[in-house]
């Protein structure tokens, strides 16, 4: 049985805030797993994304392909990378050439709103 961890208001505000101002755009499919990615990571920052935290998500959705989580992920931070203002960029990751990991990006954001 999955046990749904709802955010407090201000993690999931504070989550969308830093989303919108790295330029990720809510219509995208994969800031909707964002907002459920980052603030259950900040809940438990031990967790394995691709054997606990993907197919949480997946699961609370609906969806039993937890692949189709993390692809919806990359792709929306790949693009938003793409399209970056780099001083924006710059505050959350440092010193980066290349777009963050799914892992790294998330990790950042949930640590940022515990």
């Amino acid at each position: 049985m999955l046990t749904i961890i709802e955010p407090t208001i201000d993690q999931l505000s504070l989550a969308k805030d830093i989303l919108h101002k790295l330029g990720i755009p809510v219509h995208r499919v994969g800031y909707k797993h964002l907002c459920i990615a980052i603030p259950h990571f900040a809940e438990d920052d031990l967790q394995s994304l691709t054997k606990e935290l993907y197919p949480y998500i997946a699961e609370s959705l609906g969806n039993n392909n937890w692949h189709t989580i993390e692809h919806s992920i990359r792709v929306v931070i790949l693009d938003a990378w793409e399209r970056r203002d780099s001083e924006i960029w710059e505050n959350y990751f440092p010193n980066s050439r290349r777009s963050p990991s799914n892992n790294l990006f998330i990790a950042t954001l949930a640590e940022l709103i515990k």
